[in-house]
């Protein structure tokens, strides 16, 4: 695996690395599957190819590694800290889910469920580089297939959006699931693949309490206490 680095462009923290060759083709292959359940129904995006597919176990648990690694480093950089005395029990992923976005194709401004929740870029055509660059020439701010993130609102001295940021094959992105993003259209008739899911994490609270529970008795001394641990079992 390849430790990711943390992005902080303003409040929340962001993730970006890169998955692993295997997992990008997987992705290539599951869009071509035309008879996957589609997702647009539960998806707010613009985009008419949208479908779940089976996340086989060496895909999960890669981006059950990166999501781990997302939360050391911001525990290490001091901008995230489990409940008190708690710790990671196991991350769940939710439905996974494939955009084959095509031109004219767009996400409006939304927010996801879970805790945390990312992108992978699997496919971007060399025509919309093209795209970029054809915008730039004639200076334009080159948005296609791009995605944007905003936290806040603008103000001076203050960063309030992230992106756009162009896409690359094999990266991926973490970010809170609260945090307000968008995928701009693009004029080039090709198609964009990329790949979401959210996490949940459960936390284990302390395994014992300890209970103090004061006896009188004859074979102890008064008040003498004894220490009981009692199992919290989560359910």
């Amino acid at each position: 695996m390849n430790p990711g680095m943390i992005l902080r462009p303003f409040g929340p923290t962001m993730y970006k690395s890169k998955v692993s060759e295997e997992f990008r083709k997987h992705l290539i292959e599951s869009a071509a599957n035309e008879d996957a359940p589609e997702m647009n129904y539960t998806l707010a995006g613009n985009i008419d190819k949208e479908i779940t597919f089976d996340l086989p176990l060496s895909m999960e648990s890669e981006l059950q590694w990166f999501v781990n690694d997302y939360m050391e480093q911001m525990t290490k950089a001091g901008v995230h800290q489990p409940p008190k005395g708690h710790v990671v029990d196991r991350i769940v992923l939710d439905d996974p889910w494939i955009n084959v976005q095509k031109k004219g194709e767009w996400n409006p401004p939304h927010i996801h469920a879970g805790d945390y929740s990312c992108i992978v870029y699997a496919q971007v055509p060399d025509e919309l580089r093209e795209e970029w660059t054809y915008d730039n020439q004639r200076g334009r701010n080159p948005t296609g297939g791009m995605v944007e993130w905003h936290y806040g609102q603008w103000a001076p001295g203050n960063i309030s959006q992230f992106g756009p940021i162009p896409p690359e094959e094999g990266d991926i992105f973490l970010f809170p699931a609260w945090l307000v993003h968008y995928v701009y259209p693009f004029n080039a008739d090709v198609e964009r693949i990329s790949f979401s899911t959210n996490f949940f994490v459960n936390y284990v609270p302390p395994s014992y309490y300890q209970l103090i529970v004061p006896l009188t008795s004859m074979q102890f001394p008064d008040h003498f206490y004894i220490a009981f641990l009692i199992p919290h079992f989560v359910l």
